[in-house]
This record gives C-alpha cells, sequence and structure tokens, in this order.
C-alpha cells in the first residue's frame, strides 16, 4: 500500500494498488533487510548506552591524572559521577542479563570513588575502585559492550 501527499494542486495521484505491486521489489529481491528493532536494543538500557559509556571514559580520564600526580577537580568530578548515575539509574531496570553485574559494578565503582573525593584524600583511594584490578574486567565489559550484537 503506496500513501502520500502534496500540497501541489496538479499533484499526481498515487499508483493503483495493482500497478504499485508489480513495480514493488519482493522481500526476496531487496538486497539487505533491516533487522526488526527487539525489546533490548530499544530499552533504555540500549537507548543510552553510548552515552554512559562517554561518561565513564570521561570520569576514568579526569581519575587518571592523578595517577600522573595532576590536581584532581572535586566538583567536576562529583558533577561527572552525579550525571553517570543519574543515566545508570534509568538503565539499570532494562539491563540485560548478560551485562547487568558488570554494569552495577561499574556504577558501584564510580559512586565509590566519588565518595572518596575528600580533601587529604589519597590518590589510590580514589583511583583503585576505577582502575583496580577489582573491577577492570566490569569496566572493559560495559565499555565494550554493544546492545546490537548482544545475545541478551
Amino acid at each position: 500500500m503506496l500513501a502520500g501527499c502534496s500540497s501541489s494542486p496538479d499533484a499526481t495521484p498515487p499508483a493503483s494498488p495493482a500497478s504499485a505491486s508489480a513495480s514493488a521489489p519482493t522481500p526476496s529481491s531487496t538486497p539487505t533487510a533491516r533487522p526488526t528493532a527487539t525489546a533490548t536494543s530499544t530499552s533504555a538500557f540500549c537507548l543510552d548506552l553510548s552515552t554512559f559509556q562517554v561518561g565513564v571514559v570521561a570520569f576514568q580520564a579526569d581519575v587518571g591524572a592523578a595517577i600522573e600526580g595532576q590536581p584532581l577537580d572535586f566538583k567536576e568530578l562529583r558533577r561527572k559521577a552525579a550525571l553517570i548515575a543519574d543515566i545508570g539509574e534509568g538503565m539499570r531496570p532494562s539491563a540485560p542479563p548478560d551485562i547487568a553485574e558488570e554494569f552495577r559494578t561499574v556504577l558501584k565503582a564510580i559512586e565509590t570513588s566519588a565518595s572518596r573525593l575528600k580533601t587529604g584524600a589519597k590518590a589510590r583511594d580514589v583511583v583503585d575502585p576505577v582502575y583496580g584490578e577489582e573491577n577492570r574486567s566490569a569496566f572493559d565489559a560495559v565499555d565494550n559492550y554493544d546492545c546490537g550484537t548482544a545475545g541478551g
């Protein structure tokens, strides 16, 4: 079925259904078919994943400055952590089972790191939750997760 609209008074009427079906390509003749959107790929988790990943990478980069002895901007890091937490809380209920645990670990690590942003805190206290071996695989999993190829 074809539909169209035009504000032009001399617009040509749409082709009849018989002629439209004669010229319409059949599904087998189309070169590539678009995948149908699934509940997973349109979930809040998948819709916000790239934004979340960018936020996490930005937070990691800023925290990583402490490794090189650079001063940390506590206010800015807390702001970024709050944004990540806000986005993450909206994503949490629809996190696919194959990434949900790692996702929660990343959220917790960023929360922990941000809570340690205090005058007199040691750099290690802020850096370890984000870069420490204990959470490294969770950060890698979330950073590399792709809803389009995920099995959940």
